[in-house]
């Protein structure tokens, strides 16, 4: 812990919290991970074992103190290294800011109950390569706007009301990167601050199938589901959708695609589900659409 500002710019860190509502590392400040340019270090490990703390109140109205494996007071920013963070118990959050939290580069993996990455005022991600998993809430969480002009983002979020990307009712801009999130929910991005297209894709989920998104028999992405997204009796056919896709990449254009699932995968190189240059093959076509705006809504 640190009671001013912390920067970690080398080396090797690897910290882990058993108690209640305890952090394995936290700045009373701002809080600085790596330098830029430097993409081998720090390698930083970070979890937390404890429970969190009823602070006030009961129910949906009780206030929690949580456990976190990295939390700062002010901006956080990762500029480069290796971040890796596991949380188990309700509450525990992976990479925090009670400000604004920045990721201009970096490998980080967030395995959490709560939100992998979680902001009080901005989330900007420049860069990097982002894995998030929330066993129990929103994979990446701005309690204020997200910003996403660079960078690879897997995010998975569990069933709904929890999202994969969440902002609430504020903008969300995506400019660049390649994302790809699912969840109950989605916030939905901001159409008139975006220059790059997203599509909301919305239907059941099953853990381990491929969704393939072609034009013109062209893979422009090929994802397998972390997991199973059930129980509204949504995708093909009808009923409600118990799953939301959110994906953006810069091969997105006003073209028509083909949402084709239950395909079969192999070869290529895969980042948490996220394939590149793989060979795709069958499948069944649960849905066609032209991303003619700049965010699709498909179901």
């Amino acid at each position: 812990k640190a009671d001013g500002t912390m920067r970690i710019l080398g080396g090797t860190v690897r910290a882990t919290s058993t108690g209640a509502a305890g952090d394995a590392i936290s700045a009373e400040g701002a809080a600085i991970i790596g330098a830029a340019g430097v993409t081998n270090a720090p390698y930083i490990e970070a979890a937390t074992r404890g429970a969190r703390v009823l602070l006030s109140g009961s129910g949906e109205s009780a206030d929690y103190s949580n456990p976190k494996t990295f939390s700062a007071l002010g901006n956080v920013t990762v500029n480069g290294g290796t971040f890796r963070a596991t949380t188990v118990n309700d509450g525990g959050e992976g990479l925090e800011s009670k400000n604004v939290l920045t990721i201009n580069g970096g490998d980080l993996e967030i395995y959490a109950y709560d939100d992998c990455l979680n902001a009080a005022t901005n989330i900007t991600i420049n860069g990097g390569r982002i894995y998030c998993y929330s066993t129990g809430n929103d994979a990446i969480d701005s309690n204020g706007t997200l910003t996403f002009n660079g960078g690879l983002v897997v995010a998975s979020g569990t069933t709904a009301p929890e999202e994969g990307f969440d902002c609430d009712q504020n903008t969300f801009a995506i400019r660049g990167g390649t994302l790809v999130g699912t969840g109950g929910a989605s916030s939905s991005p901001t159409a008139a601050n975006c220059t790059q297209r997203t599509v909301l894709y919305k239907a059941a989920g099953t853990s381990g199938a491929v969704v393939r998104v072609a034009t013109g028999g062209t893979n422009v992405l090929v994802y397998k589901l972390p997991r199973t997204y059930s129980g509204g009796g949504g995708g093909p056919g009808g009923g409600t959708a118990s799953m939301t896709m959110l994906f953006s990449l810069p091969a997105l254009t006003n073209a028509t695609y083909a949402i084709v699932t239950n395909a079969v995968v192999s070869g290529g190189t895969e980042f948490h589900g996220l394939y590149v240059g793989a060979t795709v093959t069958g499948g069944t076509t649960s849905k066609t659409f032209t991303a003619s705006s700049m965010v699709t809504t498909v179901q």
